[in-house]
C-alpha cells in the first residue's frame, strides 16, 4: 500500500467518523425525548368528558358556596373510564373568574400520595375541583360568577422523571403545550397543566421552573422535575358546544365549512378594524396573552394588511372595517414620496429605505380600495406608484428591490425574494382596472424572468421558494397571457406546499397537521395562509386551464391548510385563559405554542381563507 494510498483511507476513516459523530449529536435531541416521553391516558369518550366536568363544576359550586353540594351519583352514570383508577395527577381550573397571584387561575390538583384516599377518577376530579373552588372561595369570587366561567380538566399519565432539572435540559425533552410539569421537594409537590406552559408564555420554561420553586419554597430551592402528558378538556360555548377536547391550549375544530369560513374571516376583519388607530396605524403586534401592543411598525405589512381590510369590507359591507380601512389608507398615502426629477413617479420609504415591495402592495391596497369604495381617488397616485415600478425594472425583466432615493438612503446588497412578486401582482391587479398595455408589458417581462431565470444557473433550477405572492401573480397574469411557463411555474411553487405541509397520516400532532415543516421548529400561522393565499390563486388557474385533476389536488391542499389556520385563530372557544379574549378575538396567533398576533399573520390567513370561502360555496357545504 502506497503512503497516498495509507494517507487516503485514514482521511476517508476520520472523515466517516466525525460525520458519523455529526449524525449522532443530530440525532441525540430525539433519542432523549424518546426515552424521557411520558405517555398520556387512554382518551376519554365525549360522555366521559360531559359527566366530568358536571362532576367538576357540581364540587366547585360546593365549595364556592361552602355548603355541602348535592350528591350526583345517583344521576350521574361515574362508571366507566371515571371509574377507573388514575395514573398520574389531577387537575381542575375555573377560567374565567379571575386571576390569583402570579397570574394564575384558580384550580385545585389531586395526586396519588396526596394524603387523600381516592380510589376513582371521578373521586379524584370531584377533590380538585373543590379545591379549585375553595381558592374561589378564598379569594371572594361569588358563585354566581361561576356559571359565566368555563372549567377544565387535566386527566394526567403517569409521571415520568426528568434526569435533569436544568432549564436547559428541559427545553431539549419538554414538548410546549403537551407536557405538564411537577416539582418535587421532600413530600410536597407543585404541578403545571400541559396548557400553562402557552397560556402563561413559558415555552423556554424558566418561568415554569420559577413557578414551582416558589410554590415549593423560593427561588433557590433545589427541586426535581418531572414530566406528564394528560388528557384535557374544556366546557363549550354557543358557537362550539362542549365537551371541547383542549390541545396545547387550544380547541380544534371537528370540521370546517362554510360557516366557520365565513366567521373565521368576519371576525378577522373585525380584529384589524380594533387595531387601528386614529392617526390610520395598527396595533402593529398585540401580545394576547399579557394585552398589549408593541411599539414596532412595518410599511410592507401596513399595506398588505389594509388591502386584507378592505377584501373584508366588500365580503360583509361593515361600516366599521371600511371606516378602519379609510384611516389606514391615509396613513399609508402619507409615506409616498417623489421621484427627485421625475414627478411622474413615487417611492415609499420606512427608515432610510425605500422597498419595492411597499409600492407593489401598495398597489394591492389601494386598487382593492377603489374596487370597494367605487372612485377613482387614487388614480393618479397608482399610475406614479406603477411607473416607479417600471422604473427599477431591467431589460431582462429583473426588478430592483431597493431604491436609492438620494444621500443618506440605505440600499442593500441583496434582493428580496418576495418584493419582485409583490410587484408583479400590483402591476397585474392595476391592469385589471386600468389596462394599459405598458402595466402588462411589464408584468409578463418580470414573470418570464422569475419563472425561467431568477433561480436557474447553468440550465440547472437551483431553488424553487414558496413565494406566495408570485403564484398569485403567475397565475392571475395567465388569465390574460396563458403562456404555460406561468402555469408550469405555479405548480412547481405549489409542489413546494405539498411537500413541507404537515399531515396527520403521517404522523403530525393533530394540531400540527396542514401547517408547513419547518425541520425542528413549531409550523407558523403566516406562511400557511400566504401559502394558501397562492394555493388559491393556482386554483383559479387550474380550473380556468380545464386541469381538473391539478385543481383538485391544490383544493385538498387548500383545506388540510385553512384548518390549520382557523384552529390557531382566537375564537370564544378557545380564548377561554386570555386577559382580554374580545379584544384579541378574530386574531391569528404566529404559531401552536405562542400567542402574539401580529398584522400580517391576520392579513395572509384572511385573504386566503377568502379564497376557501369561495371554492366552498362553489361546491355548495365543505370538504
Amino acid at each position: 500500500m502506497t503512503s497516498a494510498l495509507r494517507a487516503a483511507l485514514v482521511r476517508h476513516a476520520k472523515t466517516g467518523l466525525m460525520m458519523s459523530s455529526g449524525l449522532s449529536l443530530l440525532l441525540l435531541p430525539f433519542i432523549v425525548r424518546a426515552c424521557q416521553r411520558p405517555v398520556a391516558p387512554s382518551a376519554p369518550t365525549r360522555d366521559d368528558m360531559a359527566v366530568a366536568l358536571r362532576v367538576a363544576r357540581t364540587a366547585a359550586t360546593g365549595a364556592i358556596t361552602g355548603r355541602e353540594a348535592a350528591s350526583d351519583g345517583s344521576t350521574l352514570d361515574t362508571g366507566g373510564a371515571l371509574g377507573g383508577v388514575p395514573a398520574g395527577p389531577v387537575v381542575v381550573t375555573i377560567h374565567g373568574v379571575g386571576l390569583v397571584e402570579r397570574r394564575v387561575p384558580p384550580h385545585g390538583v389531586w395526586y396519588r400520595g396526596g394524603g387523600s384516599g381516592v380510589v376513582t377518577l371521578a373521586d379524584a376530579i370531584r377533590a380538585a375541583a373543590a379545591d379549585a373552588g375553595a381558592k374561589c372561595r378564598e379569594r371572594r369570587i361569588a358563585a354566581e360568577r361561576l356559571e359565566a366561567a368555563r372549567i377544565k380538566v387535566d386527566i394526567g399519565g403517569e409521571v415520568v422523571y426528568a434526569w435533569s432539572s436544568s432549564e436547559g435540559y428541559l427545553s431539549l425533552i419538554v414538548n410546549p403545550g403537551l407536557d405538564g410539569l411537577v416539582g418535587f421537594r421532600g413530600g410536597e409537590a407543585a404541578y403545571i397543566p400541559p396548557s400553562w406552559i402557552v397560556e402563561r408564555g413559558w415555552w423556554r420554561l424558566g418561568g415554569a421552573l420559577r413557578y414551582l420553586k416558589a410554590v415549593l419554597g423560593g427561588p433557590d430551592v433545589d427541586i426535581e422535575v418531572g414530566l406528564f402528558r394528560a388528557r384535557s378538556f374544556i366546557e363549550g360555548v354557543p358557537d362550539e358546544p362542549g365537551p371541547l377536547p383542549v390541545v396545547r391550549a387550544n380547541v380544534l375544530l371537528d370540521a370546517l365549512d362554510i360557516g366557520v369560513v365565513q366567521r373565521s374571516i368576519r371576525t378577522a376583519g373585525e380584529y384589524l378594524a380594533r387595531m387601528v388607530g386614529p392617526d390610520g396605524r395598527y396595533c402593529y403586534t398585540y401580545f394576547a396573552g399579557r394585552d398589549r401592543c408593541d411599539r414596532d411598525y412595518n410599511l410592507l405589512r401596513h399595506a398588505g394588511t389594509t388591502y386584507s381590510l378592505y377584501q373584508a369590507y366588500r365580503e360583509f359591507g361593515d361600516p366599521d372595517m371600511l371606516e378602519a380601512a379609510e384611516r389606514a389608507a391615509q396613513w399609508l398615502r402619507g409615506q409616498v414620496r417623489p421621484v427627485t426629477g421625475h414627478p411622474d413617479r413615487v417611492y415609499m420609504i420606512e427608515g432610510k429605505r425605500a422597498k419595492l415591495g411597499a409600492i407593489g402592495l401598495g398597489l394591492l391596497a389601494l386598487v382593492e380600495r377603489q374596487k370597494a369604495v367605487e372612485d377613482d381617488r387614487d388614480r393618479e397616485l397608482m399610475t406614479r406608484m406603477a411607473n416607479f415600478v417600471l422604473s427599477q425594472q431591467r431589460p431582462n425583466g429583473f426588478l430592483e428591490s431597493w431604491f436609492d432615493w438620494g444621500p443618506g438612503a440605505d440600499v442593500p446588497e441583496t434582493n428580496s425574494i418576495y418584493y419582485p412578486g409583490e410587484a408583479l401582482l400590483g402591476l397585474v391587479r392595476l391592469y385589471g382596472i386600468d389596462p394599459e398595455q405598458r402595466w402588462l408589458d411589464a408584468a409578463v417581462k418580470a414573470a418570464r424572468y422569475l419563472a425561467r431565470d431568477r433561480w436557474r444557473w447553468g440550465g440547472i433550477e437551483l431553488y424553487v421558494p414558496p413565494d406566495a405572492w408570485l403564484t398569485q401573480g403567475l397565475a392571475e397574469l395567465h388569465a390574460y397571457v396563458p403562456d404555460p411557463l406561468f402555469e408550469d411555474y405555479a405548480y412547481e411553487i405549489v409542489e413546494v406546499t405539498d411537500v413541507t405541509q404537515l399531515r396527520a397520516e403521517e404522523g403530525a400532532d393533530p394540531d400540527l397537521a396542514g401547517g408547513p415543516a419547518f425541520g425542528l421548529f413549531m409550523p407558523t400561522v403566516t406562511p400557511a395562509g400566504s401559502r394558501n393565499e397562492g394555493l388559491v390563486a393556482a386554483y383559479r388557474m387550474a380550473v380556468r386551464a380545464g386541469r381538473q385533476e391539478k385543481a383538485a389536488w391544490i383544493k385538498d391542499l387548500s383545506f388540510r391548510s385553512a384548518r390549520f389556520q382557523v384552529a390557531h385563530q382566537f375564537r370564544a372557544a378557545n380564548s377561554f385563559f386570555l386577559p382580554n379574549p374580545a379584544k384579541a378575538l378574530g386574531g391569528f396567533r404566529s404559531r401552536p405554542d405562542k400567542l402574539d398576533v401580529r398584522i400580517d399573520y391576520v392579513q395572509h390567513n384572511l385573504t386566503g381563507l377568502l379564497g376557501v370561502l369561495q371554492m366552498l360555496r362553489e361546491e355548495g357545504g365543505g370538504p
